[in-house]
């Protein structure tokens, strides 16, 4: 199906391998189709499970006694870097073990972590459990998009990348309405009669509906999904070789590849302003407009899913027919595009004056940030050897989760009490950190796209 040179991404790119004999494919367009479906679902389930919670802040708040600070260590810095951690370290399984069955087992584990939510009575409990969620979440987008990188050509990786990353935005949009909606649900008189004869909460009750349809899930991916055959290695190794050290994959990514550098950082001030959007912008509404927080729900989460939607299907359509060897050049430069049109959207839209501007504005942050996140895997996937990209993808994931998800949404509310006036300082705030985040994302993408200028082979 495939010809040599688009079968083989990391053989053009000079990968150890070089002389093996290239991998026929020999998948349809149907199985393929149903396997990057089928990785989709399960994305857009980890962003369930992890973002549920922001739904049941006051619940938990209520029953557990919790504080604000420790909703901030559950939502924030302890699901971060326990996913950023884990991140590095199941890396290695991705490049060297079957990552289809590493991809069920995570999915059943952080089902089950997050069905155990549900049965925690103190703060220490929900954060060991949310921290099973978190760790086991970790292997899942190194895992497909390293298989994405062996069912496809470069020029058809993007598409593949881009559908799995409509996971986070169907994901988090599902957990504000429908974690609101059960929640609604379970309020009225005899649902809520029932559940106080069971000794339940309902707060516990979404976390079992949430979590446990995983394990149907992971049993799944496990029984209809067959591992890829790795490309650019010799049929010897198969999927069980050696795995280079880690000394290697760091000299790859930023002494052969001169474009990483300046790629990787770009993503990560891209994946700054998301995070401080996610954490500020509904406190920003409703200090601003006085709204309601489940009225701030029902607005932001379809403008979320619907801006981040139309981004990632707008990142494959502007990628388009493109011969391999231009396909890294294309992706950074229409990344670096999609972060300038960010520049004066994450500006105007905490200062707009009217509720529906701000709205629309915040709308088209989702919708240009979402295109550079849908095409943020895709250089690695394509320029990267094999053994080297769980490990590549995953260095990716830990520097975004550890610097921006910390330093973001940190920086906006610093800025806030340094102004000193508590509805107008968090704007100004949001509006200089969003700006200059997206800002230095668009730099540092345009100079990642001049170093690719020559296409994979240039970029060494």
């Amino acid at each position: 199906m495939h010809s040599a040179p688009e079968a083989a991404p990391a053989l053009q790119a000079g990968a150890p391998g070089a002389d093996a004999p290239v991998i026929e494919d020999t998948g349809t367009a149907f199985s393929h189709g149903y396997i990057v479906f089928m990785f989709f679902v399960c994305f857009a389930f980890s962003y369930i499970d992890r973002q549920v919670v922001s739904i049941l802040v006051q619940p938990l708040k209520a029953s557990l006694l919790l504080s604000d600070t420790q909703i901030g260590l559950l939502q924030g810095a302890t699901f971060t870097l326990c996913y950023a951690t884990a991140g590095v370290f199941v890396a290695r399984l991705v490049d060297r073990s079957n990552r289809v069955r590493l991809s069920a087992a995570c999915v059943a584990i952080w089902a089950i972590s997050t069905a155990m939510c549900g049965t925690a009575g103190s703060f220490g409990e929900l954060l060991v459990w949310r921290a099973g969620t978190a760790i086991a979440e970790a292997a899942l987008s190194p895992a497909a998009l390293s298989i994405f990188s062996d069912m496809f050509p470069p020029r058809k990786v993007t598409r593949a990348s881009s559908v799995f990353m409509l996971g986070p935005y169907i994901g988090g949009g599902v957990a504000l309405l429908g974690g609101g909606a059960l929640l609604g649900w379970m309020d009225q008189p005899a649902m809520a009669g029932w559940l106080a004869r069971q000794g339940l909460q309902p707060w516990q009750v979404v976390f079992f509906l949430v979590g446990l349809p995983g394990l149907a899930l992971a049993a799944l991916v496990l029984a209809t999904i067959r591992e890829p055959a790795r490309r650019g290695l010799p049929a010897a190794q198969g999927a069980a070789g050696a795995a280079p050290p880690i000394g290697e994959v760091l000299r790859e990514l930023f002494v052969r590849n001169r474009f990483c550098l300046p790629y990787f950082f770009g993503y990560v001030a891209l994946i700054l302003l998301f995070y401080s959007h996610a954490a500020w912008f509904p406190t920003l509404l409703i200090r601003s407009f006085g709204l309601s927080a489940s009225a701030v729900g029902k607005l932001t989460g379809p403008v979320y899913m619907i801006g981040g939607m139309a981004g990632v299907v707008s990142a494959s359509l502007f990628v388009g027919k493109v011969d391999d060897r231009d396909a890294l050049r294309k992706v950074l430069r229409i990344a670096c595009g999609a972060a300038a049109l960010l520049v004066p959207a994450a500006c105007a839209a905490p200062l707009a004056p009217a509720m529906w501007l701000s709205l629309a504005l915040y709308g088209l942050c989702a919708y240009a940030a979402s295109i550079v996140m849908a095409l943020a895997p895709v250089p690695l996937q394509i320029a990267i050897p094999n053994r080297m990209r769980g490990r590549a993808v995953a260095l990716l994931v830990f520097l975004t989760n550890a610097i921006s998800g910390g330093l973001g949404p940190f920086a906006v509310g610093a800025i806030n009490e340094g102004l000193g006036h508590p509805k107008a300082g968090l704007a100004i705030a949001l509006a200089i950190v969003g700006t200059a985040a997206a800002a230095a994302s668009a730099l540092l993408y345009f100079i990642a796209a001049r170093r690719a200028g020559g296409g994979i082979e240039g970029a060494r």
